[in-house]
């Protein structure tokens, strides 16, 4: 892919056009030395000359750096987006109603980026040995199906694109913040009829580049991309089942928690899994770099470049989700991305002043890609899973003992529905089969942002073993979360965008999100961020949600891989 010219290294077209400027040099000493004319003015005339060299060189540097590695290469006129790019192990895919099918990569009805399709564009990875070889679904025919069984990764497209908030900026909007986008050529800042702009702030007219595709080292950026692929469901482990059929109340914590060894343990992306959870910033790191390792489960080679998702990627996401082009959350009670409210499991229960009430223990387990009945659903701590049926169909229904704390209780069922039904798809950043789960709900997620004044173990480790591409760090001080600490920070980063944070909420500190989003700024003690909410939550659970933590691995948080090639 092109890329920018490097400050303080040299691009090959520079190495190129040096070596051109020798050869007129060389032309000029041999003139002077057998041409007419005296000795100084022949020196003049070199010297000009060479002067002339050197403008021309940098005219031609300049031109090629705006006209060649800054290009539109890659961007369909006819679907007015940049196209998805494969590189080995990646098998797009499209649904064909029943099931995932190899698509054809080279005809336009892989994908639309449109108001009313909302195709993102998909891709699987698959086993090495499943129902069929990894090598037989790489040159099967197009419309070949793949069966879940064989996947253990799932990516969707998001391409180079440009902004602007037209209402709701840096305010709590519930239901009426509005996202106008454009996608922009190629590696580019074009879009078709105009050029976006470069700026930390949307003034509502012009459309701002995205920072999560450019350079923009204050966002954690490494280069000019057309796109990057993000995990389709939250991150899963190899050693979890389909419908979670080895989890058990029996069962070892870490089969519980959907992960273990992060040493020996590879990531998937998988849905109708529970996800990997109960693991810190620092591991969670680690298993995202090892996707693209040597031998790796999803037969991805290290022309990817994996990395743990960044908060400037969940905002691309956000933005796109809550623009025409998504699943646009409004005023009303159905529309936007509904809840994962899925608890499968046993909650324990303690004492409280003589009365019994739950609380969460190792056996809450998700499962990616579920919804509830209703968008703002959520399931409470402090229930005892009493049945289940239907683990192995498209509806699953759980009864529950519930304990309130004044020592009652109650019965409770609910009925959940996995991502490919009418009701399962409305979790999805469009609406349907072909966007990202998990968004709102299911497990809270650990992004690579961090107050940069922090000292914990789990910030040392970024600042010193992490390149500056792979994270994101936020100015910020005070140590004792209160809401003037929380307020400071956030206004130190008013000119943070592109993240779901300042532009997309009112304020530091509660209810201050889109859509009735909840928002709790980093403070030193508590420096990394993580978004989404997870199932306990309810409408204050979304895309626009964020919250502070320490870095610490929690039974109620997880990660989303995201591949760059």
């Amino acid at each position: 892919m092109n890329k920018r010219k490097q400050e303080g290294g040299i691009t090959l077209i520079a190495l190129v056009i040096t070596i051109v400027i020798v050869i007129i040099l060389a032309a000029i000493t041999i003139n002077l030395t057998l041409g007419n004319g005296s000795l100084a003015e022949k020196a003049k005339e070199g010297a000009d000359s060479y002067k002339e060299a050197q403008e021309q060189e940098k005219d031609m540097i300049d031109n090629f750096e705006a006209n060649i590695m800054i290009s539109e290469e890659g961007y369909s006129s006819q679907e007015g987006v940049n196209e998805p790019v494969l590189t080995e192990g990646m098998i797009p895919v499209t649904w064909n109603g029943t099931s995932w099918i190899k698509a054809d990569a080279t005809k336009s009805d892989w994908y639309e980026y449109g108001t009313i399709n909302k195709q993102w564009a998909n891709v699987v990875t698959v086993k090495e040995n499943g129902n069929n070889t990894r090598e037989y679904y790489m040159s099967a025919a197009v419309g070949t199906a793949i069966p879940e069984d064989d996947i253990v990764g799932m990516y969707v497209w998001i391409p180079r694109y440009s902004y602007r908030i037209t209402s709701g900026y840096h305010e709590i909007a519930n239901g009426t913040g509005n996202i106008d986008i454009k996608f922009l050529k190629g590696t580019t800042d074009n879009y078709e009829g105009g050029e976006a702009i470069r700026s930390n702030v949307t003034n509502g007219v012009d459309f701002v580049v995205h920072p999560s595709f450019t350079q923009d080292k204050t966002q954690g950026g490494s280069k000019e991309t057309t796109g990057y692929w993000v995990a389709k469901f939250e991150a899963s482990s190899e050693q979890t089942l389909k419908n979670n059929s080895n989890i058990t109340n029996e069962s070892e914590e870490s089969i519980k928690q959907g992960g273990g060894n992060t040493d020996q343990l590879e990531v998937t992306v998988r849905p109708n899994v529970t996800s990997w959870r109960n693991i810190d910033v620092i591991n969670i790191y680690k298993v995202c770099r090892n996707i693209t390792k040597e031998g790796n489960i999803q037969g991805l080679t290290n022309k990817v470049d994996p990395h743990m998702m960044k908060g400037s990627e969940w905002g691309a996401v956000a933005y796109l989700s809550q623009s025409a082009y998504g699943n646009k959350q409004g005023t009303d009670q159905i529309s936007g991305i509904w809840n994962n409210s899925y608890n499968e499991g046993i909650v324990s229960k303690v004492e409280d002043n003589g009365n019994n009430y739950g609380g969460v223990n190792s056996y809450a387990v998700t499962l990616t890609g579920a919804v509830g009945s209703t968008r703002d659903e959520s399931t409470s701590f402090y229930v005892e899973q009493t049945g289940i049926t239907g683990k192995d169909t498209n509806e699953i229904t759980i009864s529950y003992t519930v304990y309130a704390k004044d020592g009652t209780t109650s019965t409770l069922e609910k009925t959940y529905y996995k991502y490919n039904t009418t009701n399962g798809m409305k979790g999805s950043t469009t609406g349907n089969i072909y966007g990202i789960y998990d968004m709102s709900g299911g497990a809270w997620e650990f992004t690579a942002d961090y107050l940069k004044e922090a000292t914990n173990e789990y910030v040392k480790y970024f600042k010193q073993n992490v390149e500056g591409k792979y994270k994101t760090e936020h100015e910020g001080s005070g140590v004792t979360g209160s809401e003037e600490d929380r307020t400071i920070n956030y206004n130190a980063n008013s000119k943070r965008y592109g993240n779901a944070i300042w532009e997309t909420s009112g304020g530091a500190n509660g209810v201050v999100s889109w859509n009735g989003d909840n928002g709790n700024f980093a403070y030193l003690n508590f420096p990394f961020y993580i978004y989404g909410g997870r199932f306990s939550g309810s409408v204050d659970l979304g895309v626009f949600c964020f919250r502070s933590n320490t870095g610490k691995e929690d039974i109620g948080f997880s990660f989303r891989p995201v591949l760059s090639i």
